[in-house]
């Protein structure tokens, strides 16, 4: 690939991740889950322009290095608490009767689905983070 179309790229990481970070600075707070349908771009597209730009950063050493490493890395980890938008109204369902403690909740039903989603997102921001770690190993040694 030429220097023209890396800096593109690079470019096109950068629009992506940005306003993928402005909508998360807009949230007023973390929630499990979020409707997917509020992201900028596709999950992938923003998993791989996070990706493009960890991979400029090999050549930046020091605390600015860190920071903005660790500011990708956490906003590639939370990507994974965005969902199909029926998951999400799902979640909140069945966290809402769960919280209710009433098995009589009319949406009690979701509970367990509920549950279920908790779970897929632990498990994928974990997998997540260790996807990261393949990005971070070069600067580990």
């Amino acid at each position: 690939m030429d220097q023209v179309a890396i800096d593109k790229k690079v470019e096109h990481a950068e629009n992506i991740v940005h306003t993928y970070g402005e909508l998360l600075a807009r949230l007023k707070h973390v929630n499990t889950a979020l409707p997917i349908s509020l992201l900028p771009a596709s999950k992938d597209e923003i998993r791989q322009s996070i990706q493009t730009l960890i991979w400029e950063l090999n050549d930046v050493t020091g605390e600015s290095r860190n920071g903005a490493l660790n500011g990708l890395v956490q906003a590639y980890v939370y990507l994974e608490q965005f969902l199909p938008d029926d998951k999400v109204e799902i979640l909140a369902r069945g966290q809402a009767a769960i919280q209710s403690a009433d098995p009589e909740h009319e949406d009690w039903r979701y509970a367990d689905e509920a549950n279920d989603i908790v779970t897929q997102i632990k498990v994928a921001m974990e997998n997540a983070l260790e996807d990261m770690r393949i990005f971070m190993e070069p600067h580990n040694r």
